[in-house]
């Protein structure tokens, strides 16, 4: 259950969760629209959307062409405890590279010039 320490996405999302488990919102059924769940919680459309996405990626409702948001059917629909994805994000498989680093792998950012000058024995410092 939501509590008031979570963000009002999902409070909203867990609000909606709860009525497609007891029942109120059947399978098939219209969930309320964006613009309905700004106007009805006094959230932003941005917030109204990210709580039907969060329910969407559950497995709770689906997008549906000229129809809106529907309830998904109950075999389709874990209804299990749900809490949004987590926003860690995958580490890069890309090393990472020092900001003072020249990059000498694109020609466009300047790394062919200090090279070249390197290779002459230039002062690249001096250059600058």
């Amino acid at each position: 259950m939501a509590s008031q320490s979570d963000p009002p996405f999902r409070r909203i999302a867990d609000e909606i969760a709860r009525r497609i488990a007891e029942g109120t919102l059947a399978p098939g059924e219209r969930v309320p629209s964006t613009r309905q769940i700004a106007r009805e919680w006094g959230v932003a459309l941005a917030t109204a959307t990210k709580a039907l996405t969060t329910l969407r990626l559950e497995g709770l409702v689906e997008a549906r062409p000229r129809v809106g948001t529907v309830v998904a059917a109950r075999e389709s629909a874990a209804l299990v405890e749900h809490r949004a994805p987590s926003k860690r994000r995958p580490p890069s498989m890309a090393p990472l590279r020092s900001r003072t680093e020249p990059r000498t792998d694109h020609p466009g950012r300047g790394g062919h010039r200090r090279r070249r000058r390197a290779e002459r024995g230039v002062d690249a410092e001096r250059c600058r």
